[in-house]
């Protein structure tokens, strides 16, 4: 996404029929990236728009009340209803969850005594998190400031690890002894979560 334009693809060259949890983060990152979204995560107003970014003024509107920006329009253009939008509801969504997995790692950094600075690799995993955009995720902190080089896309770990420990007794020997060294950290009951997690909600400047 550029001030000029959308650039949308979609898997198989098909019709958009909507959007997934990883085109979210690209999308409101794109935005954020552009201006239309502030750090707080409020979309640009509309009279502001146009001199931002005249290709894209027009999509920023509303449906009902509630401010959208739309992907792709599946009608007529101007018939928000029926397109592929992004809410404010949509953002404040993913602010939540950012804020939440942001202020989850700065606690593990604290408790082990370490900086972002001293993380030599960030794995992300699962059906969600291999399809993310490593410098999209770092552009809006769902994973500490480093070298997009450093996030990594790891797969379906959890069903590989599986896969291992079923077949390979010294593998499952491993898991279980590295089990020994890891240590859970409670963060529900923790005093100091709430602040943290609203100084997360933020977009990073």
């Amino acid at each position: 996404m550029t001030p000029d334009g959308v650039d949308l693809r979609v898997i198989g060259d098909a019709e958009p029929a909507g959007l997934c949890g990883s085109g979210l983060v690209d999308a409101v990152a794109s935005l954020v990236g552009v201006g239309l979204l502030d750090r707080s995560g409020r979309f640009l107003p509309e009279a502001d728009a146009p001199a931002l970014a005249p290709g894209l003024a027009g999509r920023l509107t509303t449906l009902g009340a509630e401010r959208v920006f739309v992907l792709h329009w599946r009608g007529e253009p101007g018939d928000v209803a029926r397109s592929i939008f992004l809410s404010q509801r949509d953002v404040r969504e993913l602010q939540f969850a950012k804020a939440a997995i942001a202020t989850g790692w700065n606690i593990l950094l604290q408790e082990a005594g370490l900086a972002p600075g001293d993380i030599q690799q960030v794995l992300l995993a699962g059906s969600f998190g291999s399809y993310l955009s490593p410098a999209n995720a770092i552009r809006l902190g769902l994973v500490p400031r480093l070298p997009a080089a450093r996030v990594v896309s790891a797969g379906n770990v959890a069903g590989e690890g599986a896969k291992m420990a079923l077949l390979s007794v010294r593998e499952r020997a491993g898991a279980l002894a590295l089990q020994e060294e890891v240590r859970y950290v409670e963060l529900s009951d923790r005093s100091d979560f709430n602040d943290a997690f609203v100084e997360q909600l933020q977009f990073p400047a």
